[in-house]
């Protein structure tokens, strides 16, 4: 396993602890955790959180994390107030249509079980194909957060991880607040194209919860 592959699943295992909203781990050159920054609601203590957290990287993981480098910081007040954890976004349906140099992607996610779609157009390349998927998906996501935030798809790239094919998805998130780099991956079942939309779905899915929709 590589650092960044150890890193990754770290990341993503912490973030499925109760009250968890991202989470952030710094490796050194020898792969070794350094630092877990985890950003947690205010429904547990931090040192609740840091004890599942632990609890969690060791069981599905087998890895121990040294507690004194867990540090959690928590939204309250009137940020707590716009966590909309029920606002999960589901898969829909994806279409890719190709008619001779153009291609366009259609994409449809759910929340609250309301659908919201996104489109895209753009060159008929094979290698562009993938990329036109993620980027509808992620103009559904805008179009159900009404302009309050913007995403701009980065890389997409396909990668072989414990004997299966992965999609990984790098997106930046711009708001008022700022920009950001996120970071999805989604196992590939041969449907590449789902895959890569889940992977892009997965990169923004915690911070939906900091973003308040109008």
């Amino acid at each position: 396993m590589t650092g960044t592959s150890r890193v990754l699943e770290i990341e993503q295992v912490i973030q499925q602890v109760r009250g968890v909203i991202s989470a952030k781990v710094v490796a050194g050159d020898d792969g070794s955790i350094i630092e877990v920054h985890v950003l947690a609601d205010a429904t547990r203590s931090p040192k609740q959180v840091v004890r599942d957290v632990e609890s969690a990287v060791l069981v599905q993981l087998g890895i121990h994390l040294d507690h004194k480098k867990i540090s959690v910081a928590q939204i309250q007040g009137e940020e707590a107030a716009v966590l909309v954890p029920e606002a999960r976004p589901q898969l829909g349906g994806i279409e890719l249509s190709t008619s001779g140099i153009q291609a366009e992607a259609k994409v449809t996610v759910f929340f609250n079980g309301e659908p919201f779609e996104g489109k895209v157009l753009g060159p008929n390349v094979v290698k562009n194909r993938l990329r036109l998927v993620a980027m509808a998906a992620l103009g559904a996501v805008e179009a159900f957060l009404g302009g309050t935030a913007r995403f701009m798809l980065e890389d997409v790239q396909k990668v072989s991880f414990a004997g299966r094919e992965v999609i990984m998805v790098g997106v930046s998130l711009v708001t008022p607040r700022g920009e950001d780099t996120l970071l999805g991956t989604a196992m590939s079942s041969g449907d590449d194209r789902e895959a890569v939309a889940r992977a892009a779905l997965d990169a923004m899915n915690r911070r939906l919860a900091l973003l308040k929709r109008d």
